[in-house]
């Protein structure tokens, strides 16, 4: 079939050969600088799952509390996926106008003014409320652009497989494994199929390259067996897409999150937020031959591999860089198929490069990156626990701070049971004063059993053949492990109360513990908040630069708002924020009691908006539910809707529904004169505030 290339009919320029090449020995010697750091995060998630480091008996005793914290500061960290809101950069948008209400108020009575009395409007209040105007219209257009970039944004985190959520609280269980964890932005496009095939938007276009592929290898095979059986499967294939009858193309942001050894830092790189002094970054992907064929339309299956420069080196079992990589469940057959991918970001060219370790040449012409950003790699890192160091780049996880403790509890454990194991039941005995038939008897009698002993004489006692073995006590002291939990609970901030265990401290104390563990918490999640603002901020301008308005339309809805502006108009005006906190769990009393305190003033303030005072209390209570269906413009409130239909339909004085009635309070004065017609004309003309 058509398009693809076979690796040995590629054959490259010297130049770009030894571009290629350079690019690949950059990237090995920076493995190379890695390797120990990528080693300590294989052996803190081993220490995670299984609660003991390699050298630690399968059959010896284990309390897995790594793994408890693990799960309880991911559940803390990140309960529920966060509230992007659209916000509007702070400008000047105004020339004329000075902003306040007085000033608009005044040209407003000088332009009904001068109507009534026939003289030409005022130059300067007409030129004011034409700014107003103007000005308004402006923030009424970049607030709908904003809802409808919020609107787009949750949709393809909803859309993607598998979902934000779970990845996303993955990527916090790596951060406290590892030290770290990795987000990547990108944008799939129709029918395009990417590197990372575990995450992308929900279509067809994967079924249909492995389709394209099964046609391919049919009709160039040579092997009667692999082509019938590939063939059976090209046909079941077909004929599952023709009984679907269409085929879903989609296009959008897709959010991947690669494991901590499969990113490579430049090593000049100093600190993981931002990548600062990184010239490059590298991420190493493990892929079959045949997806390579599939994605990159290249066949590599007839090269011949191993140390020639034209061949692909593979990895097997005894490589440490496949130990580290999720593939390496697979047998040996299986791994010799493996391929080591690299896609490269090079910041001072500008270009992402993908290569496969050995090969010639690169898979895909070299090109712009998916995603256009401001700050260049796609690669986002989360890590709360970063500290400086000179020479070192990732900073140690809570489970290797806990490593000692816990096996050191592990210890006592075994020590202990070990102890118990030796205080059993035993005797002692005259050598050969008791068979092997009454040893097992007694070792392993029934209950109620009547013992009838060959080496017992009748009316001896058998105190005087048969005595206890005398056994050591078990010193609860020599065992105790709450100094070994202290030593958990201080180097990772938590405290017993945290883990589900009992406490004997006292309130006081147990509220102070939580309160220094809440702070730490708090700073924590707001490391994390920072990180999804910046991917929600660049993922925004991704989607002004990159979605057209027919797409946009089909999610967001026919009043969507998507004017055409530059990358550089992008960043000057909206972009996406994560409202803060609202990736933990909601604190909605203290919450509830901040605007408890809020509400008297701003019941009094002038030009409050009702419906942001509704919405605001609503979502004190409940954040879920939404007000949009609820809220009706010019409807009056149902307390006045009810006062209007007592008046209405009731026969007796309003006084005497008692001291509470509604009615009973005076109705306002009515303005009067050149007041009353200003007011009258400004409701007619829509110059109110």
């Amino acid at each position: 079939m058509e398009g693809y290339v076979k690796a040995e009919n590629i054959e490259p320029s010297e130049s770009e050969r030894a571009f290629c090449k350079e690019l690949q020995n950059r990237i090995k010697q920076a493995k190379q600088h890695y390797k120990d750091p990528f080693k300590v995060m294989v052996e803190d998630m081993d220490m995670a799952f299984s609660g003991s480091t390699d050298d630690w008996d399968d059959s010896a005793y284990v309390v897995n509390v790594t793994q408890r914290f693990v799960r309880q500061k991911t559940a803390s960290l990140y309960a529920k996926n966060p509230r992007a809101t659209a916000k509007r950069k702070l400008r000047m948008n105004y020339t004329v106008w000075d902003g306040s209400a007085s000033s608009l108020q005044a040209a407003q009575e000088q332009m009904v003014l001068a109507q009534d009395a026939g003289f030409p409007p005022p130059p300067e209040a007409q030129a004011l409320l034409a700014d107003v105007q103007q000005g308004q219209q402006q923030e009424q257009m970049l607030r709908r652009m904003g809802e409808t970039l919020e609107i787009c944004y949750n949709y393809y985190t909803n859309e993607q497989i598998p979902s934000f959520k779970a990845q996303m609280k993955q990527c916090v269980r790596s951060a406290v494994q590892t030290g770290v964890g990795y987000i990547k932005l990108g944008f799939q496009r129709e029918m395009e199929i990417r590197p990372e095939s575990k995450a992308k938007i929900a279509d067809t276009a994967s079924r249909l390259a492995h389709i394209e592929r099964l046609m391919a290898d049919v009709k160039e095979g040579t092997d009667v067996t692999d082509v019938s059986a590939e063939k059976a499967e090209l046909e079941l294939a077909l004929g599952q897409l023709q009984k679907e009858g269409q085929i879903i193309s989609r296009e959008g942001l897709v959010f991947d999150f690669p494991s901590p050894t499969s990113v490579i830092p430049d090593p000049r790189c100093h600190s993981l937020k931002g990548w600062l002094g990184a010239d490059w970054l590298a991420e190493e992907i493990f892929m079959t031959k045949q997806e390579i064929k599939e994605i990159f339309q290249v066949d590599l299956s007839l090269d011949s591999g191993g140390s020639d420069e034209s061949g692909v080196k593979l990895y097997t079992h005894t490589d440490d860089a496949h130990k580290m990589n999720p593939r390496n469940d697979l047998k040996k057959k299986d791994c010799d198929e493996l391929v080591c991918v690299w896609v490269m970001w090079d910041k001072l060219t500008g270009l992402k490069y993908t290569m496969a370790e050995g090969f010639k040449t690169f898979l895909e012409p070299p090109e712009q990156p998916d995603v256009v950003l401001e700050r260049f790699f796609p690669v986002y890192a989360f890590s709360y626990g970063e500290l400086t160091h000179p020479s070192r780049l990732f900073p140690p996880s809570d489970v290797r701070l806990m490593r000692d403790a816990q096996m050191e509890l592990n210890r006592a454990k075994e020590a202990l049971r070990e102890h118990r194991i030796a205080n059993r039941p035993g005797y002692v005995v005259p050598r050969g004063s008791v068979s092997e038939d009454d040893k097992d008897l007694l070792a392993y009698h029934p209950a109620s059993a009547v013992f009838e002993l060959d080496g017992l004489i009748p009316g001896q006692k058998l105190a005087d053949m048969m005595q206890a073995l005398p056994k050591m006590g078990v010193d609860p002291n020599l065992y105790e492990t709450s100094t070994t939990m202290q030593d958990i609970y201080m180097a990772v901030g938590y405290n017993e109360s945290s883990m589900g265990a009992t406490s004997n401290s006292t309130a006081t104390e147990s509220a102070i513990a939580e309160s220094s563990r809440s702070a730490a918490l708090e700073a924590e999640m707001d490391e994390l908040n920072d990180v999804l603002t910046e991917i929600a901020r660049d993922a925004g301008q991704v989607m002004l630069a990159e979605l057209d308005i027919e797409t946009v339309k089909e999610i967001a809805g026919e009043g969507a708002i998507w004017p055409q502006m530059s990358r550089l108009d992008i960043q000057k005006e909206v972009y996406l924020d994560i409202v803060a906190g609202s990736n933990g769990r909601p604190n909605k009393a203290q919450r509830q009691q901040a605007l408890q305190m809020l509400m008297p003033f701003l019941l009094q303030m002038p030009y409050i908006n009702p419906e942001w005072l509704g919405r605001l209390m609503v979502e004190a209570v409940d954040d879920t539910i939404d007000l949009n269906e609820a809220i009706a413009a010019n409807m009056p409130s149902i307390m006045a809707q009810n006062n209007q239909a007592q008046v209405a339909v009731g026969e007796n004085d309003p006084n005497a529904q008692g001291g509470q009635g509604a009615m009973n309070a005076e109705m306002p004065q009515q303005a009067d004169g050149a007041t009353q017609g200003v007011q009258s004309r400004r409701r007619m003309q829509g110059l109110s505030m």
